[in-house]
């Protein structure tokens, strides 16, 4: 068999045509594209030349394994949908819309306001029914606040060898309870007459109350009860009464929400090349001579996947948190503020000192004549301090600044120093006297050298 050609050149051709054939390739870098390239054409050169070292065989050429496939993850594109982010917005505005915190904030303020401004008449209304229970007489007191089941039931606990309280006989009337009735035990006997008038509270004199426990002695005992108590409320307001003061306060109101998202999209691609050669050959032999025979086959097969993944997540958190301090103190209210002069007196009046109660009514406007007295006394006393004249102040010391006598010191001082000046502007100057100076005179005058010649200066 003669020298096959070199297989290079077809094997390059075939090998660009197939990539460039190829979606996944074209999408590679320029380096990645070259390297595959090379590293195809390697292969595909080693393969052709092994099929044609096998033709040129008599034994079967094996099987040539193609080149390894290849899988590109690419990035998400267009498969991200951001849909979680994009609903950010309205799902934050329906939430917030939803709370309404300006609303819960205003809500809060009005409880509070409401609460305060309740309190405040509940305990006013509470003072005046107090006081108009106080200042009534003792039956209108028993009429509304003391009932004959009390009284009963007190006189059962008072003496229970003797009374006991039971329901009266006959059906009672639909939606209505048994009436009660007060009797004496069996075997027991009435109380002693000192023990009812103590009980009582009768006057000596006084004959006890004595017959039908209910008739006789219930009245008595309800009427008793209603002055007690009622005594022990008027004693109470007449101390004092008290009520709850707000002072300061705070209100605090809090909102935290918070919202993230997360948008994830993932995207793979894969293709795979696969490049497989089958030879086939064989020997005959017979009459006619021998022969050899070889068969090729050329088989390239292109796989290519695509998977997509995309997850949406968005999370909600939302807390309200509020709290409300209040600062209060009880103050004192006065009687007059709430009740007039005839109540104070019929409150004085059922008190159970009523004497004590005047005594100290008389000493508390006592003490407010003479704290007004001093009062006044004091803001008389102010208004003459800031009236009166302002005193005269104290002659000057003789020859202190500001004086006659200072004034002719002054004066007799600048004629002293004007006349100092004058005499020494006036004197004369005295002269220093000029002294005769020698001058040699010289020999072109015609004299003697060396006799002097007197010259004036």
């Amino acid at each position: 068999m003669g020298q096959a050609p070199d297989p290079l050149p077809p094997v390059r051709q075939a090998v660009r045509a197939l990539l460039l054939s190829t979606p996944a390739y074209r999408e590679l870098e320029p380096a990645r594209q070259r390297a595959l390239a090379r590293a195809m054409v390697k292969v595909c050169h080693a393969a052709t030349e092994l099929i044609l070292e096998e033709a040129q065989s008599v034994e079967p050429p094996p099987q040539a394994a193609g080149p390894p496939g290849f899988a590109v993850a690419q990035s998400a594109g267009s498969d991200f949908s951001g849909v979680s982010a994009q609903r950010v917005a309205g799902t934050t505005r329906a939430i917030l819309d939803a709370v309404s915190f300006p609303r819960f904030v205003t809500e809060l303020i009005n409880g509070v306001f409401k609460a305060m401004v309740d309190s405040s008449m509940q305990q006013m209304n509470a003072f005046v029914e107090l006081l108009n229970n106080v200042a009534a007489s003792t039956e209108g007191f028993a009429a509304s606040n003391m009932g004959a089941d009390q009284a009963r039931a007190w006189l059962a606990e008072r003496y229970p060898a003797s009374f006991e309280v039971i329901a009266e006989d006959g059906d009672p009337e639909p939606g209505q309870a048994p009436k009660l009735i007060l009797q004496l035990r069996s075997g027991g006997s009435m109380p002693s007459p000192e023990a009812l008038r103590t009980d009582l509270d009768i006057a000596e004199g006084e004959a006890a109350p004595s017959g039908d426990p209910e008739t006789a002695l219930v009245p008595f005992a309800r009427r008793r009860l209603a002055k007690k108590r009622q005594e022990m409320l008027a004693t109470m307001v007449m101390l004092g009464m008290q009520r709850i003061v707000i002072e300061s306060g705070r209100i605090n109101a809090a909102m935290r929400f918070h919202i993230d998202t997360r948008s994830a999209a993932e995207a793979d691609q894969g293709s795979t090349v696969d490049f497989r050669n089958t030879i086939n050959g064989g020997v005959s032999y017979g009459v006619a001579g021998w022969g050899a025979s070889v068969a090729m086959t050329n088989t390239i097969g292109y796989v290519s996947t695509q998977k997509s993944h995309t997850t949406e997540e968005l999370n909600t958190d939302l807390d309200l948190s509020s709290s409300v301090e209040v600062n209060f103190k009880s103050d004192y209210l006065p009687l007059d503020r709430l009740a007039s002069a005839g109540q104070v007196s019929r409150i004085q009046a059922n008190t159970r000192n009523p004497e004590a109660e005047a005594k100290a009514a008389e000493d508390a406007r006592s003490a407010r004549r003479t704290a007004a007295t001093t009062s006044d006394a004091a803001r008389r006393t102010a208004l003459d301090r800031q009236l009166a004249p302002p005193a005269a102040p104290p002659p000057p010391a003789p020859g202190s600044p500001g004086t006659v006598g200072a004034a002719d010191k002054a004066r007799t001082e600048a004629d002293e120093r004007e006349r100092k000046a004058a005499a020494a502007e006036k004197k004369p100057e005295k002269k220093p006297e000029a002294k005769a100076e020698e001058k040699p005179v010289g020999k072109p005058d015609g004299k003697a050298a060396g006799k002097p010649e007197a010259v004036k200066a």
